[in-house]
C-alpha cells in the first residue's frame, strides 16, 4: 500500500507545483481589499484633505467637546455612464443613400416608371388569377405589391425606386403572361 501512495503523492505534488500557478499561489490568501477607485467629479480625495487644527487646552476653560465621528464614505451604486447629449439640431430629410439625380433625369427616369406601370397593368389585366396554379398566384400577388410600392414612390418622388419596382412588376408579368397555363 505504501508502494502505491508514494507515486500517488509525488503526482499529486507535480500536478499542484508544474502547473500554470505557483505554490506561493495556493499558499497565500488573496487580497480582501478592494482595489483604490478614481474620485469622481465633485468628491474629494480623503487623503488630500489637510489635517485639522490641534489645539492647546486653554487652563480654566471646559474641556472641548469630542467631534462628532466622520461619516464613512460609501462607494456610489454603480450606474452606467450617461449617453451623450443629444444634438439639438434635427435633421430635416433623411440621408441620401443614392446619388441625386439631375431634374432631367428626374424626369426621364419618372416617365419609364409611368409606362412600366401602365405596362404591367396591361398585362396583369390579361391573367385570370382564378385559373392560376399556387405558385403562380404567389407570383401574381407578388406583381401587385411592386405595383403598389412603385406608385408610392413615385408619390414621394423616389423615382429610381419606382422604376425598380416596376420594371421588377413587369418583368414577372411578362413572364406569366407568357406561360403555358
Amino acid at each position: 500500500m505504501t508502494r502505491v501512495r508514494g507515486p500517488i503523492w509525488l503526482l499529486l505534488a507535480g500536478a499542484m507545483l508544474g502547473g500554470c500557478a505557483s505554490a506561493s499561489d495556493f499558499l497565500v490568501p488573496a487580497p480582501s481589499m478592494a482595489p483604490p477607485r478614481a474620485a469622481t467629479a465633485g468628491e474629494e480625495d480623503p487623503a488630500a484633505r489637510p489635517a485639522p487644527a490641534v489645539r492647546e487646552p486653554v487652563p480654566g476653560a471646559a474641556p472641548p467637546r469630542p467631534a462628532p465621528p466622520a461619516p464613512l464614505a460609501t462607494p456610489p451604486a454603480s450606474t452606467p455612464p450617461a449617453p451623450p447629449p443629444r444634438s439639438a439640431a434635427i435633421p430635416r430629410e433623411p440621408p441620401v443613400l443614392a446619388p441625386q439625380a439631375s431634374a432631367e433625369e428626374e424626369q426621364r427616369l419618372k416617365a419609364q416608371a409611368e409606362r412600366r406601370i401602365e405596362g404591367t397593368e396591361k398585362l396583369v389585366q390579361r391573367i385570370d388569377p382564378a385559373r392560376l396554379p399556387r405558385e403562380q398566384q404567389e407570383n401574381y400577388r407578388t406583381i401587385q405589391s411592386f405595383l403598389v410600392k412603385a406608385r408610392e414612390a413615385l408619390s414621394t418622388r423616389d423615382v429610381q425606386r419606382a422604376f425598380t419596382l416596376a420594371d421588377k412588376a413587369y418583368l414577372l408579368a411578362d413572364e406569366m403572361s407568357k406561360a403555358p397555363r
